[in-house]
């Protein structure tokens, strides 16, 4: 008896349950830190001050 391995091909267009096992993705994941969460707010809080430097550095003559 041989095996024969099914051949799934882009053009297939379908996706069942048993090809897309998406219940292991978070498994094993580490608790999200105090620390992620400061570095994140820190860098939302670095591109918000580079935003407003840079709009108030740029004179409103080169867009006219």
């Amino acid at each position: 008896m041989t095996e024969e391995k099914e051949v799934h091909t882009p053009e297939s267009g379908s996706l069942s349950a048993e090809e897309l096992d998406t219940s292991s993705v978070l498994e094993g994941a580490e608790p999200w830190g105090r620390a992620e969460t400061q570095l994140v707010l820190g860098s939302f809080i670095a591109a918000a001050v580079a935003l407003l430097i840079g709009l108030i550095l740029v004179p409103t003559s080169v867009f006219h």
